[in-house]
């Protein structure tokens, strides 16, 4: 009988987690890293306990980058929406609690993962709850049914790193970079939640199927006016001829590009000031509408074509080679593959083959296409062999 009794505690305990794990799903690939990444499943563990109410059924989740966590959620315990945003990032205070600074050489220290963490302290959280009537829960079940259905990519950022993921019916989805019509109700939404303000939220409902139409609508091309870009790219004082055609994302396709010119970023300058803008508009005779992008680089003296231009620099470091195929054994062009803790790197070509010198003392390698990450990757002397998901 005490067995018994046991046992279902033991399952109505369980339960309301494990419908909380359902809520969010990941795929399979993210769930075998999750498992050996154990800061990372701290972290997706705290948010849950921290900023996801019981009773959540569906709704938004946001991770800025370098700020505070917050999510809102249709809660369908209390019948009411609920805005929790964490006063501290969760990532960062779960990561300082697996890491610690360790000593490799005079003067050079890098983090390191502990074996268990330390001196965790959980971030504040503030609540925020309004009530929704029936009619605004369906309304909200709709958009975002919507906004997860018409999602054209699982991993897609918008505004600057900020990461939104919706959630509904065990599906989860990322924001498209050209939904602001959804972000913008959200960030209202969450802001009358914030503020009690019930008039504020009726008249966004009022208005939610222009939202609907955002999402299912195809927005139309913009038209800039002639002799004017969107953004300019300028590599060592010269504008890149391709610049309105260049994506910039700080990621791999930046990393690739200058890696094909045998050449390494050393600096990098943000310009949205009007007066930049005018003295190269004045020069080159471009308009700017957003901003002006200023690489400074040198030669990538880590590169394949630049050491064997230079035998001598043969002696002091190893070379290292490989491919990188996809789960069907295809080779995978443009993926970047560097030292694990350092910028050397390059970029495989179009069969998949990457090659190039590193110190002797490196270990492991990692790899990233902008949208799969492979970590821990033994070094060699022989060709190595890496593996990646393409994520569709």
């Amino acid at each position: 009988m005490k067995k018994t009794a046991i046992i279902a505690l033991l399952i109505l305990v369980t339960l309301p987690l494990a419908a909380q794990d359902r809520l969010i799903r990941v795929d399979s690939e993210s769930k075998a890293w999750r498992k050996k990444n154990s800061q990372v499943a701290m972290n997706d563990r705290e948010k849950l306990r921290l900023l996801m109410p019981q009773g959540a059924a569906f709704g938004v989740e946001c991770v800025p980058s370098f700020s505070p966590e917050w999510t809102l959620t249709y809660d369908s315990v209390a019948h009411a929406l609920v805005y929790k945003i964490a006063e501290k990032s969760i990532w960062y205070s779960t990561y300082h609690a697996w890491h610690k600074s360790k000593k490799i050489r005079k003067n050079v220290s890098r983090s390191v993962l502990r074996k268990r963490p330390k001196n965790y302290v959980a971030p504040d959280v503030n609540t925020y709850s309004l009530p929704i009537t029936p009619t605004q829960v369906q309304n909200l079940r709709e958009l975002w049914t919507t906004a997860v259905g018409t999602a054209e990519d699982r991993e897609v950022h918008i505004l600057d790193g900020t990461k939104w993921e919706y959630f509904i019916n065990g599906q989860l989805a990322k924001s498209h970079r050209a939904k602001n019509v959804l972000v913008k109700f959200t960030n209202e939404l969450a802001e009358s939640v914030r503020m009690g303000n019930v008039s504020r939220k009726d008249s966004l409902f009022a208005a939610y199927q222009i939202v609907i139409k955002g999402l299912t609508t195809a927005p139309e091309p913009e038209v800039l006016e002639p002799g004017t870009v969107r953004r300019l790219i300028v590599v060592n004082g010269t504008p890149l001829a391709d610049s309105t055609g260049y994506v910039s994302d700080l990621g791999v396709n930046e990393r690739v590009y200058f890696n094909r010119r045998q050449q390494t970023i050393r600096s990098i300058s943000f310009l949205r000031e009007e007066e930049p803008k005018r003295a190269y508009a004045e020069k080159y005779g471009v308009k700017v509408k957003d901003m002006i992008v200023e690489y400074t680089t040198e030669p990538d003296t880590h590169c394949d074509a630049y050491v064997r231009k230079h035998p001598e620099l043969m002696q002091k470091l190893r070379h290292v080679e490989g491919y990188v195929l996809d789960e069907e054994g295809k080779p995978w062009a443009d993926v970047w593959v560097w030292v694990e803790g350092k910028s050397d790197g390059t970029a495989t070509d179009s069969t998949g083959h990457f090659a190039f010198w590193i110190s002797p003392t490196d270990e492991t390698l990692a790899a990233n296409n902008g949208l799969s990450y492979v970590s821990k990757i033994k070094i060699t002397d022989t060709p190595i062999t890496i593996r990646m998901k393409r994520l569709r």
